[in-house]
């Protein structure tokens, strides 16, 4: 039980850090755009940063060619899984049954994900280099996946725009310099890579907070659909991962480590993607029900993120 307490301590303390940002937003000193400030600091230096710092140092000769992959195609068998139990849960309204299916099969890898995996295990880089590639492959599938699902319109995907992911080049930059020893010898950049990623969890669990303010959170629990969303999205998505990993490992004989395991378990456990409720608006499903999934299934994942946890580590 003692990884489950250690998980938990954790989570709690993650979403202990909502508190600033709902207070915030309660007292209005925070306006929306600011927000959107938040998520681009968050996306284009803090996130790549705290990668980059993981990383940079890292003994690559450890690293095996399966792993990876498993962390690359996991996230694409997942999704086409997630999206079909999606359709046993339909929901008359349109706007509201797209927006349930999106935050129940993407998650909020990046910004919750990797802050969470390099919180928990600091000094093994292998968990985070892993949920990173996993994060890129899913940011791929929601901003191309994600987006039909949203709209149901084709023509709204941007390819262009998937194509560019600040987190891809960084680990592209951070497994060059451990190649190359570059970490080692230019203890600066890891300074002020280390200074950077310690933006991530702050910022993010701010950003999270102030959103929360503006939902009414005794009435949101009303909503049927937090519960089939986060079954879906914290249950069913991690035991998924859990049961085709333990197909690689006992029945297929691939090596699956404790590090890609814990890596796995904290990709696809977390909650719903944080950028549900504005790309919602911007496709055309319903972005309030969309926030209101998002919240909620970020408190939730106190509970079953460290159950999960206690699973993932008893068999790996």
């Amino acid at each position: 039980m003692d990884a489950f307490y250690e998980m938990f301590k954790i989570v709690l303390l993650f979403i202990a850090l909502l508190i600033p940002g709902y207070i915030l937003g309660k007292l209005k000193l925070v306006e929306g755009s600011a927000m959107l400030s938040f998520s681009n600091v968050l996306m284009y230096v803090a996130m790549p940063a705290l990668v980059l710092s993981k990383l940079i140092g890292m003994d690559i000769a450890g690293i095996g060619v399966w792993e990876i992959a498993i962390s690359a195609a996991l996230p694409i068998v997942l999704v086409a899984i997630l999206l079909l139990v999606c359709r046993l849960f339909k929901n008359g309204e349109q706007a509201k049954a797209r927006a349930l299916a999106f935050c129940a099969v993407f998650p909020n890898c990046g910004f919750l994900g990797i802050p969470l995996a390099a919180a928990m295990w600091p000094t093994n880089c292998r968990v985070v280099l892993y949920v990173s590639v996993f994060n890129v492959v899913s940011t791929f599938l929601l901003l191309t996946v994600g987006v039909y699902v949203l709209s149901g319109d084709k023509k709204e995907i941007n390819l262009k725009k998937t194509l560019i992911s600040p987190i891809f080049f960084a680990i592209v930059i951070g497994v060059a310099c451990s190649a190359f020893g570059i970490g080692a010898k230019m203890t600066n950049l890891n300074s002020y890579s280390t200074m950077l990623a310690q933006l991530t969890t702050p910022l993010a669990m701010i950003a999270a907070g102030y959103e929360l303010s503006k939902l009414h959170l005794i009435k949101m629990w009303k909503s049927a659909g937090i519960y089939v969303m986060s079954l879906i999205k914290l249950v069913a998505a991690p035991l998924i991962t859990f049961g085709l990993l333990c197909l690689f490992k006992f029945v297929c004989g691939i090596n699956i480590s404790w590090d890609l395991s814990m890596a796995m378990l904290v990709a696809t456990a977390v909650s719903t993607a944080a950028s549900a409720p504005s790309m919602a608006k911007k496709y055309g499903a319903d972005a309030e029900y969309a926030a209101t999934l998002t919240l909620s299934g970020t408190l939730l994942c106190v509970i079953t993120l460290p159950l999960m946890y206690l699973l993932f580590d008893l068999v790996f």
